[in-house]
């Protein structure tokens, strides 16, 4: 039998590996430790980025309700239940079967625990329903805007974002907790080292803005104009820019 999820040869009648049971485990505890502020950002005077250590919050009630995370916590709820009896032997869509008492927290944990979790039938589709609430998720706690993409995971090469402020990422993959400006650094030196590595203006302005490099687009486009700059049919070169950016950063040291 193959993993419903990566297409590794498992044995034992197991429906996930290993390694996919663990990724699947630790997404549900994610989640679970997402449930308290997601209900806070019901608010919607709240300060977006619910992960944000500082939020803020005016004191007058009532608040308006974010009925967009109602509706992704109720379906949340669902899934999470729906999932424990699928765990537990019994019909999914049979709710008057389920005898559970607990909040979603509670379930999410013991969906993360449970015995059957690699074996049962559908472990591979809800891994992946799982996953895209959990994307849904971490939307709404930390809106796009307020996050970029920064380089990828050392160990599994899932790209990781990241805020302005977060000195720290924990990719969602494999749960490896890196420091942010060491994967900046690290997509950097994969742009600058590499000669085929192209791209336009605003592209590489952007990419060396994440890494903490200021150039920006229009002093791109005079080194071209100026001849100092080549530019090639699928854009500019990384390692071009960068070679120029470093050397009138030290010919300013100098003077």
């Amino acid at each position: 039998m193959n993993c419903q999820n990566c297409k590794t040869i498992t044995e034992g009648g197991y429906t996930l590996c290993a390694t996919c049971e663990l990724r699947f485990a630790g997404t549900l505890l994610r989640l679970a430790h997402d449930v308290t502020p997601l209900h806070d950002s019901l608010d919607a005077t709240l300060h977006p980025g619910g992960h944000s250590p500082v939020r803020i919050q005016t004191a007058t009630p009532p608040t308006p309700i974010r009925l967009d995370v109602l509706d992704l916590i109720d379906m949340l709820d669902a899934t999470a239940r729906e999932l424990w009896r699928c765990l537990d032997g019994i019909d999914a869509l049979d709710w008057r079967k389920d005898k559970r008492n607990e909040d979603l927290k509670a379930t999410l944990i013991a969906c993360a625990g449970h015995p059957r979790l690699a074996t049962f039938t559908d472990a591979g589709l809800y891994m992946h329903v799982i996953n895209d609430l959990a994307r849904k998720v971490d939307t709404v706690l930390d809106p796009p805007e307020q996050r970029r993409e920064i380089g990828t995971c050392e160990l599994c090469e899932t790209m990781l974002t990241a805020g302005a402020a977060d000195q720290w990422v924990t990719c969602p993959v494999c749960g490896r907790e890196q420091r942010a400006q060491t994967v900046k650094l690290r997509r950097l030196k994969t742009l600058c080292w590499d000669d085929s590595e192209r791209g336009s203006a605003a592209d590489i302005s952007k990419a060396f803005a994440v890494s903490g490099l200021k150039v920006s687009r229009k002093t791109i486009t005079t080194w071209e104009q100026r001849g100092k700059l080549p530019r090639h049919a699928d854009g500019y070169a990384y390692c071009d820019v960068y070679r120029l950016l470093i050397g009138s950063d030290l010919t300013k040291s100098v003077r």
